[in-house]
Formats: structure tokens, C-alpha cells, sequence
């Protein structure tokens, strides 16, 4: 009998049960892909799109989490072509909805919001010779902080 070998992935994290549905699959992809974000942000030589494409879908995931959970529904988010990818307009439905996030947007969140939303400049880059992405910090540091303010609030 030949022996099984393989490779596998062990994360150690609370145990938490929740529903496989919005809000907590939006915190959740977040939460797993924060990590990336660190790694990226302490990484010498880190090129600029890798780190502002990964942070700007965990921001996107965090404010979608909360949102989704004070609106009752994903549904306004996914449908509303003003809402889908577009940080800015979710930062502000957020605030209005009660999440504590600073007005106006940090620096870092109008930067990547200009570049995840339409015409997805990081995705594809389709015309563009040059992006210009948010410095590591304190991008990185505030994503690991929301994190801890939308988790309190879905709860």
C-alpha cells in the first residue's frame, strides 16, 4: 500500500459558526485575504498593483459586509451598477448606515476606488501606461482596524 502525501494549509482561527451567506462570507474573503495584504505591504521591491488590487477587494468585502447586514441584503449592492465596485459610494452608504469611517475617505480608499470601479484599471489595465496605487501605510494598518469594527458591528 503506497502512502497518501500531499501538502495542506492549517490555519489556526477561532472557532465561529455563521450562515455561508452575506454578511459573513464578505468578512470572511476578507479576513482570509488580509494576510496577502501584509505580506505584500512588508515586502521590499512590492509592486504597487498586486497590493492596491488585493486591498481594494478586501475594503470592498468589508463595506459590503456591514452593508449587507444593515440593509438586510446583498441585493442593492450587487444590482446597483453605482454601488458594485465603486468604494467611495459604499464608504458613504456605509457611514449612513452607521458604520464609524472617517468623512471625507482617506486618501488611500479615493485612491482605490478610482482604481477598482469602472473602468477597473487594476483588473485590466486596458490604456493605461502607469498606475499610481496608495502607500503601504496607512492603508494596511486601517484595513486590519475595519476589519475589527465591521466584525463588532455583524455581530
Amino acid at each position: 500500500m503506497e502512502p497518501i502525501v500531499g501538502h495542506a494549509n492549517i490555519v489556526e482561527a477561532p472557532d465561529t459558526i455563521a450562515p455561508a451567506a452575506p454578511p459573513h462570507t464578505y468578512v470572511g474573503v476578507a479576513e482570509h485575504l488580509l494576510p496577502g495584504v501584509r505580506v505584500l505591504a512588508d515586502t521590499l521591491n512590492t509592486r504597487g498593483i498586486p497590493l492596491a488590487l488585493l486591498s481594494a477587494h478586501v475594503l470592498e468585502c468589508l463595506l459590503k459586509g456591514f452593508l449587507s447586514k444593515a440593509l438586510g441584503s446583498d441585493e442593492p449592492l450587487t444590482k446597483d451598477p453605482k454601488l458594485r465596485h465603486n468604494l467611495l459610494a459604499l464608504w458613504a452608504r456605509a457611514r449612513e448606515n452607521g458604520l464609524v469611517l472617517t468623512d471625507p475617505a482617506p486618501a488611500w480608499v479615493v485612491c482605490l476606488s478610482g482604481l477598482h470601479d469602472q473602468p477597473y484599471y487594476l483588473r485590466y489595465s486596458k490604456g493605461v501606461h502607469a498606475v499610481v496605487s496608495p502607500a503601504p501605510e496607512p492603508m494596511t494598518t486601517e484595513l486590519h482596524a475595519l476589519l475589527g469594527v465591521v466584525k463588532g458591528a455583524i455581530q
